[in-house]
């Protein structure tokens, strides 16, 4: 008697717990579950029992998941993990369940996982102590993608375009791919804010950005550096090919008037092409060449595409006038 009401005086604790405690074998099968109504009032883990992951994950997720378990087993040390579940993972979760996750699309998790031993027989068990954490992890993407945008334009800034580009090094010299860079000057841009204001030079700014953000692919990137200066990174993309993209992006410029109330604003982009290669194989000295270049755009008249070239001469923009800038009738 004293045995049942202990066993029993067991049970209740491990059913309060505020995590869902989870028994599985190695095959991942669910033995026992415990606790979890503090995070989650509509899910029935005890209707998992003698299920297998397989039963109620897609094959892809399962087999995520049955790593996690194979690798604690192996190493006989504790695991924590951080993994999502899509809605077409989910093979047995009735449909109320589901329309009650708060993010249905994607459900994010925490879980603990360590060995114990079965006492029953000589098959190796894991306990899964699992919690939802798709609020925190929504919340830290959120963050991270106001700490990494430019709050005016929206594309990445310098920060967060520095270290993307890092990154893209990285990866095109692993798979032996190339990758170019396109500077952008926004011309006249000082005349734009002391005639007719700052704000219009805000739109002026935002207009040239999403220009270039629908000349470029998915694969590409696009940060503000400072001011009215931009630069894209295209990848596996050869300087000749990025002169053609940053054609499309001037001409475009050009041929897109900016209306901000009854003004009208016609302006133009300096731009220079630069190719990453072994002789200059850093991310500074990449975006030193295109600058080079589009400081060369500048010079010798605003408005065109330079692409870099060894003998390019080191100068700096001069000093002209062709803004328009006209009243809408």
């Amino acid at each position: 008697m004293i045995l049942k009401e202990r066993g029993d005086w067991l049970h209740a604790i491990l059913n309060s717990l505020p995590d869902h405690v989870f028994i599985l074998d190695e095959q991942g099968r669910y033995i026992e579950s415990f606790g979890g109504t503090y995070h989650s009032n509509n899910f029935n883990a005890e209707s998992y029992t003698n299920l297998y992951l397989n039963d109620v994950l897609s094959p892809q997720k399962a087999s995520e998941l049955l790593g996690y378990i194979d690798d604690v087993i192996r190493s006989k040390q504790p695991k924590v993990v951080k993994y999502s579940i899509a809605l077409q993972d989910h093979l047995l979760m009735p449909i109320e369940e589901l329309e009650a996750l708060e993010n249905p699309e994607e459900t994010w998790f925490e879980a603990i996982i360590q060995p114990v031993e079965n006492p029953e027989s000589n098959n190796n068990w894991v306990t899964w102590s699992v919690r939802n954490v798709t609020k925190t992890h929504l919340l830290e993407k959120r963050l991270k993608q106001l700490s990494e945008t430019d709050e005016l334009t929206g594309v990445l800034n310098r920060r967060a375009f520095l270290s993307r580009l890092d990154d893209a090094l990285s990866a095109q010299s692993s798979r032996s791919q190339t990758l170019s860079c396109i500077m952008i000057d926004i011309d006249h841009f000082k005349e734009i804010n002391d005639q007719v204001g700052h704000f219009s030079g805000d739109k002026v700014i935002c207009d040239v950005a999403e220009i270039c953000q629908s000349a470029i692919r998915s694969s590409d990137f696009i940060g503000r550096l400072g001011g009215e200066e931009f630069a894209v990174i295209l990848t596996n993309t050869s300087a000749i090919k990025a002169y053609d993209v940053a054609e499309r992006i001037r001409q475009s410029v050009q041929n897109t008037s900016c209306q901000v109330d009854d003004i009208e604003i016609n302006t133009t982009v300096s731009i220079g092409v630069a190719e990453h290669d072994e002789e200059n194989p850093t991310a500074r000295q990449l975006m030193i060449r295109a600058d080079k270049a589009m400081y060369y755009s500048k010079h010798t008249g605003r408005n065109l595409t330079t692409l870099h070239h060894k003998n390019i001469p080191d100068i700096k923009s001069q000093p002209s006038s062709n803004l328009r800038i006209q009243k809408v009738s």
